[in-house]
């Protein structure tokens, strides 16, 4: 098993479409909710590396992002998103902290 490099609550920027957001869920490999053609999951980035769930800055979006698309992002301010209070109670040294504790 390999250990994810972002955490939940985590403020990141995903190269792919260049946005910058929040890391709601790790997925320790890629799990796709619904079952992908096989031409479809032939282009995904390597689905054995952690896949994240992103709350998108600035949208109502969300996204599914490979590990190797992810880097730290360099603004520390806080994410827009109507889904916020949903996953987090509250933001403080450049990450959100978690609504309920984690197991």
């Amino acid at each position: 098993m390999r250990e994810a490099a972002f955490a939940i609550g985590q403020i990141v920027h995903a190269r792919e479409g260049d946005m910058r957001g929040v890391v709601v869920d790790v997925d320790e490999h890629f799990q796709a909710p619904v079952e992908l053609p096989e031409k479809v999951r032939a282009e995904l980035p390597n689905p054995e590396q952690p896949w994240y769930y992103i709350l998108v800055d600035g949208t109502e979006d969300r996204f599914y992002v490979a590990e190797e698309s992810v880097r730290v992002d360099a603004d520390d301010s806080p994410v827009e998103h109507p889904g916020l209070e949903q996953f987090f109670s509250r933001f403080g040294g450049g990450r959100y902290h978690p609504q309920y504790s984690l197991n």
